[in-house]
């Protein structure tokens, strides 16, 4: 898939021109709900790098707001051009070493998500170049990650979590960790998932496989149930 098209497109269409636009390799920490732990990302546009979304598109939380805003979709198409750089792994080892002292972790995407298999590679050897940070992800983006874990690619710092609500649901393993939604907190709980709903403590240093979010806000309304296992696309919508 030609994503730097995509990325054009999405940017034409707000006026924007993707080739003047400058690249940048910045980590944010504008994320309310990751700052309370001490947590900054790193951010691609929603959808449009997110290969494998499924009806998470329908309620995709970084469509809506300030960051559907066209300064939050030129910031995060700025990021994808600086993943292009051959010099990214690099650059963004500097930038790490920029906030390791203010931080507990990084977030690889609150929005966009590993859009090819070479693009993932960056990333865990960013992780392997920083053995004392924690890196996480919630990911869509299966076959990429299984493979990854096949060739033994993934650091012990880095946590990929599976993310149920794309198009590759029925890949999802159970030996990996994987979130996944749930009408109320009691019904999570009583599943035996860590809750993620107010923070990502859970994601970024628990240990549990299973992670949960709540449902929350004008999401709730639209949301069809809860199941007790990872299972196909059409029950289940992304919400983190």
């Amino acid at each position: 898939m030609d994503y730097v098209a995509k990325t054009r497109e999405r940017l034409a269409a707000l006026g924007i021109d993707y080739d003047t636009l400058p690249a940048n390799i910045g980590l944010s920490d504008g994320n309310s709900k990751l700052k309370k732990s001490g947590i900054v990302s790193f951010n691609l546009i929603p959808i449009v790098h997110c290969p494998l979304a499924g009806v998470c598109k329908a309620f995709c939380y970084a469509t809506v707001g300030q960051q559907a805003f066209a300064s939050g979709v030129k910031r995060r198409a700025a990021a994808f051009k600086a993943t292009l750089d051959p010099a990214f792994v690099q650059n963004m080892h500097t930038e790490i070493a920029r906030w390791k002292k203010k931080i507990k972790a990084i977030r690889v995407h609150d929005s966009g998500d590993f859009y090819s298999m070479d693009y993932l590679k960056s990333w865990l050897e960013i992780a392997r170049l920083n053995p004392d940070v924690r890196f996480y992800a919630y990911t869509k983006s299966l076959t990429f990650v299984h493979k990854a874990f096949e060739l033994g690619l993934v650091p012990p710092n880095f946590r990929l979590i599976q993310s149920v609500g794309g198009l590759a649901d029925s890949r999802i393993r159970t030996d990996l960790p994987h979130a996944r939604i749930f009408g109320t907190l009691e019904e999570l709980q009583a599943a035996g998932y860590a809750d993620a709903s107010e923070t990502d403590d859970a994601s970024a240093f628990g240990s549990s496989p299973l992670i949960g979010l709540v449902v929350h806000g004008a999401r709730k309304g639209k949301f069809s149930g809860t199941q007790t296992a990872p299972a196909t696309n059409e029950n289940f919508a992304q919400v983190i």
